[in-house]
């Protein structure tokens, strides 16, 4: 038999991100640029450390974006975003950005890391092995500088779909609250994740995020987008101080897509709105969704709320959580109502045994409370109901 005669199946590739975001404070000798004064070289020395690179980038007056070969990366004055997907080594570039970012008279102020679960946890190297190692790696940068010791989260249940993974140490300094949304979807309609293959019928990146609505997300913001070989695709949009930022691996079996919105409330599109847009370009099968405020002082519950589904799904599970430094997340486990939804003792597709692998068991994890303190459990929380 001859290599021509192999049908081989296709590799997997994780889809699910990390994300760290470090905000900094000026030390009186700081340049007024503060992070953005980072050379090309450096940027490029962290993601070399990360295991990824720049491939390329879009600038305005208030940040610079930078699309990776995996994911993106944000650099504002006094904010530092990366987000990055497959088996890349994000928090391994960490202790240089501390590094460098002291050589420019820049403090580290607060620091929040998050994911969800990953799909295939026993690719990752270390310290994403675990969510315990990526928290007890964290603690060792950030609790000396800080004075103080972070806060890790757990949201959701393993066998009712992707769990919500967050860290938190230091607190937020924005006066007004600082807004973020992000919609993990993973089994694609096939029409719909085609859209991002580069067959016969490919023009450019342009027309894709055009014909896919994804322009239409937020049509005021400047788009630097990238269709990969032989199928993927990344963008970047920065309108104002808000960005929006979209990757897709399309491929069957393991198909995934995110969409996450961050910014002041006025960058940030109305969480109901924003999630039927999604969709209807994405069609997926399942959908995890967190909404978090990071606001030092009172958080208001109904910047976080998701008041309604669009027809055709339902929502299996709602979670908030109150952060101990400040702010807080809701988190909602959706599904298409034409799909089994799953239980406790049913066979579990790879979104939901992906969860199931990637949960820890620090003890440390802190307990999930509502707004008021008391449990919430995996209760679904009203308004939101099915819309089947």
């Amino acid at each position: 038999m001859t290599a021509g005669d192999c049908v081989l199946p296709n590799p997997v590739f994780e889809g699910s991100e990390k994300r760290i975001e470090v905000d900094f404070a000026f030390s009186p000798h700081a340049s007024s640029k503060g992070l953005r004064a980072f050379s090309k070289e450096q940027l490029d020395e962290l993601m070399t450390l990360a295991h990824c690179e720049i491939v390329s980038s879009r600038s305005n007056a208030h940040f610079d974006a930078y699309v990776l070969s995996e994911s993106s990366l944000f650099v504002y004055p006094t904010k530092y975003v990366l987000k990055t997907c497959g088996t890349t080594r994000l928090l391994n570039s960490v202790p240089r950005l501390l590094e460098l970012a002291n050589f420019i008279g820049m403090m580290p102020a607060r620091c929040k890391y998050s994911r969800a679960s990953f799909l295939f946890p026993e690719h990752q190297p270390f310290p994403h092995t675990s969510f315990d190692d990526e928290v007890e790696f964290l603690d060792a940068l950030f609790n000396a500088p800080l004075a103080s010791s972070g806060k890790a989260y757990v949201l959701g249940q393993p066998h009712e779909g992707l769990q919500w993974h967050v860290y938190v140490a230091g607190i937020a300094r924005d006066v007004q609250p600082t807004l973020n949304i992000e919609i993990c979807m993973t089994e694609l309609g096939e029409k719909q994740a085609l859209q991002f293959v580069r067959t016969e019928n490919f023009v450019s990146a342009e027309q894709t995020t055009k014909d896919s609505g994804i322009f239409a997300l937020k049509p005021n913001a400047i788009i630097d987008d990238y269709v990969f070989e032989p199928c993927g695709y990344s963008m970047n949009g920065i309108d104002g101080s808000g960005l929006m930022t979209i990757h897709i691996t399309p491929e069957p079996g393991f198909s995934y897509a995110s969409l996450e919105l961050s910014g002041f409330e006025s960058d940030v599109a109305k969480p109901d709105g924003l999630l039927a847009q999604a969709l209807k370009i994405f069609s997926p099968g399942k959908i995890s969704m967190a909404i978090s405020v990071d606001q030092p002082l009172s958080v208001d519950s109904a910047l976080i709320a998701l008041a309604s589904l669009p027809l055709g799904y339902s929502c299996i599970s709602s979670t908030t959580q109150k952060l101990d430094c400040g702010g807080a997340i809701s988190y909602y486990n959706i599904v298409h109502t034409e799909k089994v939804l799953p239980s406790p003792n049913s066979p579990m597709s790879v979104h939901h045994a992906a969860s199931y692998l990637s949960v820890g068991t620090n003890a440390s994890l802190a307990s999930m409370t509502d707004m008021d303190g008391s449990s919430v459990g995996d209760q679904d929380l009203d308004p939101v109901m099915s819309s089947a």
